[in-house]
């Protein structure tokens, strides 16, 4: 199945039109609203999402579409995700977690119980602008192996002395963004320079899911 398409924006007088840069998708989204804006920000930095599509055409043309706000592809599963005053009690616990092929009814409860993540992503993902911007190169793997057990940003930025920080902490950002490295901190407390990072653990070909 291709991946759907994106349908223009209708937003209501009272909504303010985003225009963000996605990386995951190499080119601008066009979001109405804070919800719309928050939840497409959990999409685009959850590494385990690889894909996804804001405003999709919805895939049974012989259905009224029910106006999903996010198609998404997560760990090979498709996702439909629809933002909804009063949602499902799982969905508040879970907003990614697949209900297929339901559609997953998405709340302001069960955005605000990740507000500091996404404030902090909001800040994070401009650094990953458009590809060709900053070239990384062959700075992203040695960035990523010189981090060990709850190593910070600022730490990391030092062990490259003669390397623009700006470059350093970008490709910091690049490897949170594709999940080679995790932050705890970042859950419940804003970035920083001191911002304590590790490398995510390799998965052996058993590992649980």
């Amino acid at each position: 199945m291709a991946d759907p398409i994106a349908l223009p924006v209708n937003r209501s007088p009272k909504q303010t039109l985003h225009h963000v840069w996605a990386p995951k998708l190499n080119r601008t989204v066009v979001l109405a609203g804070r919800d719309e804006l928050h939840l497409w920000v959990m999409l685009e930095a959850h590494p385990e999402v690889t894909r996804y599509c804001e405003r999709p055409t919805w895939p049974d043309e012989t259905e009224t579409s029910p106006e999903p706000d996010f198609w998404a592809l997560r760990n090979g599963h498709e996702v439909w995700l629809k933002l909804h005053e009063c949602a499902r009690s799982d969905a508040a616990v879970s907003p990614l977690t697949p209900l297929l092929p339901a559609l997953d009814l998405i709340d302001a409860t069960a955005l605000s119980q990740h507000r500091v993540w996404i404030q902090n992503w909001l800040s994070l993902l401009p650094y990953l602008g458009p590809a060709g911007t900053l070239d990384l190169g062959a700075l992203f793997t040695p960035v990523v192996q010189a981090v060990r057990h709850d190593t910070c940003i600022d730490d990391i930025e030092q062990l490259f002395p003669t390397t623009e920080p700006l470059l350093v902490r970008t490709a910091v950002i690049a490897a949170l963004h594709r999940g080679l490295l995790l932050s705890d901190e970042l859950q419940h407390k804003p970035w920083s320079r001191f911002t304590r990072v590790t490398r995510t653990p390799h998965r052996g070909p058993h590992a649980a899911q």
